[in-house]
C-alpha cells in the first residue's frame, strides 16, 4: 500500500509539474510573440524579429536559471554573484549609473566633509588624559548673571576648601615683548597658576612644567616654551632649557618645552610661552585683589565625584566667600560645567544645524535615485516576472536588488570621499579661525568609517522601495507593461509621485533656510558700525612693563610717538586707542552717577571703556552729537573728563542733558575718579557687527594712559608704506619695541561677519544642490510618465485632443506635484527654521518674504522642468502611437 501511495504521489507530482511547465511555456511563448511584434515595429523582418526575441528571452531565462542554481549557495558567494550582476547591469546602462553615482557622491561627499568638522569639534574627546573629568569653574553675580573669571585669592580659597577636585588651575593671556633674539616681537603669553599643568596632567617635551613653588611671591622668574616658538624663533637651541630669554626687558629662565601637540584649553591657537601669575608684569600686580576676576579656572574632578556633587559643593563655597568678603564677593555664584561644553559654546548648535542640512541634501539625493530605480524597475518588469516564474522567491529578488543598490552606494560613497577630501581643504580656509578643534579637521579613519556607513545606509534607503515593488511584480502584468498597453503600474507611479513631492518639500526646507541665512548675512553687511573704517589702518605698539612701569612713562611715550607719526607725509590723521573696538577684548567697567540715589546691593551700572588720544574721533569718523571733543588741554593735570555714547545717554540719562554730570569709575589699577561728561558721541559696535551698540565711555589717554595701544591711521598711502613709517618712528624712540598686527580696520570689521558668511555660503550651496535635484526629480517623473503613456496620448489625440490641451494636461500633472511639495515644504519649514533663530540677524525665522520668494523660485524651476516633457507629449504622432495596440 505504501509503495502504491508513493507511486501515486510521484504521478501527481509529474502531473503538477507538467501543468506548471505548460503554463510556463504559454507565458514564455506569449512573451516571445510580444517581443517579436515589437521588433517588427522597429523595422525588422519577421525572421529577424523572432531571432532577436529568442536572444532576449534566452538572456532572461539564463538569468532566471542562474537564480535557481544559486539556491543553497553560501551567502558570501551569493552576494559576490549578485554584486557582479549589478556591475554588469550598470555597464549595460552607463548613463543611469553615472547619474546615480554622481548624485550620491555629491550627497555623501557633503555629509562626510561636514562630519569631519563635527567630529573634530564636538565628538572627539579633549586631548588630555581622562578628559571627562575636566571642568570649567566660573562665577556670575546677581542680578546680571554675566560670566566672570575668578580672582587669585578666591582661587586659592576655592582650592583649599573644596574636596571635589584633585586640583584647580587658573590662567589668562596677553602678549609680552620678546627681545634679544633677532627682531623684537610679541610672544603670546599665558599666565598660569601652580596647579594648571598638574590639572591637565600635561607632560613636557623637555625639562619640566611650571610648579606651585614657581608661583610664590619672590620666586625666580621662569618660563615654559611651546615647541613651535622653540623651533621657529629660537632656532631649536638644544641648550635652551636652563638658559634665559628676555620678556618685557626682564630675563626669564627656561624650565621646559611643551610639545607642539599640546593645546592650551582656553587659548588653543595662540599660546607660545607660559609664565607664573606673580611673574607677569601685566596681571601680576593685580593678583592680590580679591575683586579682580582675572583668571579663567579649570579643575579635575576626583574619581567617583559627579558634576552635580561638585556643583553643590562650590555653591556652598560661594556662600562662604560672600559671607567672609561681602565687599568683593557679594551676590556671587560659582558654576561648574564640563570643559568641553564651555569650549564648544554656541558652535554646537550651528554645526548640528549644518549637519542636518547636509543630511537633507543626502535624503534628496536618495529620493532622486529611488525615483531612477523605480523607472528602471518598470523597464525590468519582464525580467523580474520571469525570475518569479522560474522559482525565485520575493525575498531573493529583494536581496538581489538591494545588493545592486549597495554596489551603487559604495561606488557613490567612494566618489563622495574623494569630494570630501577636496571639500575639507576648501572648508577649513573659510571656517572662522577661532573655531575650537579647527586644527584637527581632516578626513581620517573615523571620517572614512562614517562615509562607509553612510553609503550603506543610503543604499538601503534608496533601494528598498524599488526592490519591494519589483518583487511584487507578476509576469502577466510585466508583459502587459512591457508592451506599453496600460502605462506604468499604479503602485510604481504613485511611489514616484510621492518621491517627487518629497524632493520638492525637502528642497523647500533647505532653500528657506538658505534664504534666511543669506538675508541675515546681507543685513549684517549693511550694518553701520558707527565709524568709517575705509582707508584706516592700525598697528599695535606694546611697551615692556619692566622698563616702562609708570603711567608717566606711558604718557611720555605716546606724546613722542604720535607727533612723530603725524609729521610723516600722508599720516597726518593718526591717533591712539586702547582697547581698540572690534580688534581687542573690550573692557566693561561699573560706574556710579554723582547725585543719583545709590543702587540696590548687587546692582551696578556698566559701560565699555576706551582710552583715546584727542584725534581719535576724527580719524575714525565717529560723530560728535553734543558738547566738545577731547583736546590737548585734557592732560593729567587738568580736571578729569569723559565722553559718553548716545546709547549710554539713552539708558542712564533718559530725557535729560548729560553734559556737566559726573560719572565715578576707575580702571582696575586706579582709584575711582569723578569725571565730568563734556560731550556725547555716536554709537559704535565695539564687539562685532552682530552685537548691538551698548553704552560706552571714553577718557583722554593722557589722563588714563596704558602700556601701549593701537595706533590708528587714516591714509591713502600703501599699507606697506604706512607700516614702515609707524615702525620707523617707534624704533627711533626705542629700537627694541615691536610693532605688530598691522591690519585694515575695514577688513577686520567685515571679518566679524565671517561666521554668518560661512553659514550663508554653505547653506546657499546646499540649497542650490537641492534645487537642481528637485527639478531633476520632477523632470524625470514627468518624462518617464510621458514615455510610458505614449499609447494613451495617441488615443487622446486621435479622439480630438489638441497639442495645447495635451501640454496643459502634463503641466497640470507637474503643477499638482509641485504644489503638494511646496505646501508640505512650507509647513515643515515653518517648524524646522526655528532651529536657525540663534543664527539669524535682522530677520525672523518665519519671514514671509523669504518663504514667498523661495516658493516662487521653486515653483518656477519645477514648471520649467515640466515644460520639456509637455512639449514631448505635444509631438506624439497618433498613427505611430496606436501601432503599440
Amino acid at each position: 500500500m505504501s509503495r502504491l501511495r508513493q507511486w501515486l504521489a510521484r504521478v501527481a507530482g509529474l502531473f503538477h509539474r507538467e501543468r506548471a511547465d505548460q503554463r510556463l511555456r504559454a507565458e514564455l511563448e506569449s512573451h516571445l510573440q510580444m517581443l517579436a511584434e515589437e521588433n517588427v515595429r522597429r523595422g525588422m523582418t519577421a525572421a529577424q524579429a523572432r531571432q532577436a526575441a529568442r536572444r532576449t528571452l534566452g538572456s532572461d531565462l539564463r538569468i532566471g536559471q542562474a537564480w535557481r542554481e544559486q539556491r543553497g549557495v553560501p551567502w558570501v558567494e551569493t552576494f559576490a554573484r549578485d554584486a557582479v550582476l549589478g556591475l554588469r547591469m550598470m555597464r549595460k546602462h552607463p548613463g543611469f549609473a553615472a547619474l546615480a553615482i554622481a548624485t550620491l557622491a555629491l550627497g555623501i561627499g557633503a555629509n562626510t566633509a561636514i562630519f569631519s568638522v563635527v567630529d573634530a569639534v564636538l565628538l572627539r574627546p579633549l586631548p588630555y588624559p581622562h578628559p571627562s573629568q575636566l571642568v570649567s569653574v566660573f562665577a556670575t553675580r546677581r542680578p546680571a548673571n554675566t560670566f566672570e573669571g575668578t580672582s587669585y585669592p578666591n582661587l586659592e580659597d576655592e582650592r583649599a576648601w573644596n574636596t571635589a577636585f584633585t586640583g584647580m588651575g587658573g590662567s589668562n593671556a596677553h602678549q609680552l615683548t620678546l627681545t634679544g633674539r633677532g627682531e623684537p616681537s610679541l610672544a603670546n603669553t599665558v599666565v598660569v597658576s601652580g596647579d594648571y599643568f598638574p590639572v591637565l596632567q600635561a607632560k613636557p617635551l623637555a625639562g619640566r612644567t611650571i610648579l606651585p613653588e614657581d608661583t610664590k611671591l619672590g620666586a625666580a622668574p621662569v618660563v615654559l616654551l611651546s615647541e613651535n616658538i622653540w623651533r621657529g624663533r629660537l632656532g631649536a637651541d638644544p641648550k635652551i632649557v636652563g638658559s634665559s630669554i628676555t620678556l618685557d626687558k626682564r630675563p626669564f629662565t627656561v624650565v621646559g618645552i611643551m610639545p607642539a601637540g599640546f593645546r592650551d584649553p582656553f587659548f588653543a591657537s595662540t599660546a607660545q610661552v607660559w609664565i607664573p601669575v606673580h611673574q607677569d608684569p601685566v596681571f601680576g600686580p593685580l593678583m592680590r585683589f580679591r575683586a579682580g576676576s582675572l583668571l579663567g579656572v579649570l579643575a579635575r574632578l576626583k574619581p567617583g565625584v559627579s558634576l552635580e556633587q561638585a556643583q553643590s559643593q562650590m555653591a556652598g563655597i560661594a556662600e562662604r566667600l560672600a559671607a567672609n568678603f561681602p565687599g568683593a564677593d557679594e551676590s556671587l555664584s560659582i558654576h561648574v560645567v564640563l570643559l568641553q561644553q564651555i569650549l564648544v559654546g554656541d558652535v554646537k548648535a550651528a554645526l548640528l544645524v549644518l549637519l542636518g542640512a547636509v543630511g537633507l541634501v543626502l535624503l534628496i539625493a536618495c529620493v532622486n535615485i529611488a525615483n531612477l530605480l523605480l523607472a528602471r524597475a518598470s523597464a525590468r518588469g519582464k525580467e523580474m516576472g520571469i525570475r518569479l516564474v522560474l522559482g525565485a522567491g520575493r525575498s531573493r529578488i529583494v536581496r538581489q536588488l538591494l545588493t545592486e543598490s549597495v554596489v551603487l552606494g559604495l561606488l557613490g560613497g567612494g566618489g563622495g570621499v574623494l569630494l570630501a577630501y577636496a571639500g575639507v581643504q576648501a572648508m577649513v580656509s573659510i571656517l572662522p579661525a577661532d573655531l575650537p578643534g579647527l586644527r584637527a579637521v581632516a578626513v581620517d579613519g573615523r571620517v572614512l568609517g562614517f562615509g562607509l556607513l553612510l553609503s550603506l545606509a543610503a543604499s538601503i534607503l534608496f533601494g528598498l522601495a524599488p526592490a519591494i515593488l519589483s518583487a511584487d511584480a507578476c509576469l502577466r502584468t510585466s508583459l502587459r507593461e512591457g508592451a506599453g498597453r496600460s502605462g506604468d503600474g499604479g503602485g510604481r507611479r504613485r511611489a514616484r509621485n510621492v518621491l517627487a513631492v518629497a524632493e520638492i518639500a525637502l528642497a523647500m526646507v533647505l532653500l528657506v533656510g538658505a534664504g534666511l541665512l543669506l538675508h541675515s548675512f546681507l543685513s549684517l553687511t549693511y550694518v553701520n558700525p558707527g565709524f568709517d573704517g575705509r582707508q584706516v589702518w592700525k598697528a599695535d605698539v606694546s611697551l615692556p612693563q619692566y622698563e616702562y612701569s609708570t603711567p608717566q612713562q606711558w604718557t611720555a611715550f605716546a606724546d613722542q610717538l604720535l607727533p612723530r607719526i603725524q609729521t610723516q607725509p600722508g599720516l597726518r590723521d593718526s591717533a591712539l586707542a586702547v582697547p581698540l573696538p572690534v580688534f581687542q577684548q573690550f573692557v566693561n567697567l561699573s560706574f556710579t552717577i554723582a547725585g543719583n540715589p545709590p543702587l540696590p546691593q548687587g546692582v551696578s551700572d556698566t559701560a565699555d571703556y576706551v582710552s583715546v588720544s584727542p584725534d581719535y574721533f576724527r580719524v575714525m569718523a565717529i560723530p560728535l552729537l553734543a558738547g566738545r571733543n577731547f583736546n590737548r588741554q585734557d592732560s593729567i593735570a587738568a580736571p578729569p573728563v569723559t565722553l559718553v555714547s548716545e546709547a549710554l545717554v539713552r539708558r542712564y540719562f533718559p530725557g535729560e542733558n548729560p553734559i556737566g554730570r559726573r560719572m565715578i569709575f576707575a580702571f582696575p589699577r586706579d582709584k575711582a575718579v569723578a569725571r565730568e561728561i563734556v560731550g556725547v558721541v555716536g554709537d559704535i559696535r565695539d564687539k562685532s557687527l552682530e552685537h548691538p551698540s551698548g553704552p560706552m565711555m571714553y577718557v583722554p589717554f593722557d589722563q588714563a594712559p596704558l602700556w601701549g595701544g593701537a595706533v590708528v591711521v587714516r591714509s591713502e598711502l600703501s599699507p606697506a608704506a604706512i607700516a614702515a613709517a609707524i615702525r620707523r618712528q617707534a624704533h627711533a624712540i626705542d629700537p627694541d619695541l615691536p610693532v605688530t598686527d598691522f591690519e585694515s580696520i575695514s577688513y577686520a570689521v567685515q571679518a566679524t561677519a565671517s561666521p554668518a558668511r560661512f553659514r550663508a555660503l554653505v547653506f546657499g550651496l546646499l540649497g542650490l544642490i537641492a534645487l537642481v535635484l528637485a527639478s531633476a526629480g520632477i523632470f524625470g517623473v514627468l518624462s518617464y510618465s510621458v514615455s510610458r503613456r505614449t499609447h494613451e496620448l495617441g488615443i487622446r489625440m486621435a479622439l480630438g485632443a489638441t497639442p495645447p490641451s495635451i501640454r496643459r494636461m502634463v503641466l497640470r500633472e507637474g503643477g499638482i506635484l509641485a504644489a503638494a511639495g511646496l505646501g508640505i515644504g512650507t509647513a515643515a519649514g515653518l517648524y524646522l527654521t526655528r532651529l536657525l533663530e540663534s543664527q539669524l540677524y535682522g530677520v525672523g525665522a518665519d519671514d514671509p518674504w523669504t518663504f514667498a520668494a523661495t516658493a516662487i523660485l521653486l515653483a518656477g524651476v519645477a514648471l520649467a522642468a515640466c515644460y520639456l516633457p509637455a512639449r514631448r507629449a505635444m509631438r506624439v504622432d497618433p498613427t505611430i502611437a496606436l501601432r503599440y495596440e
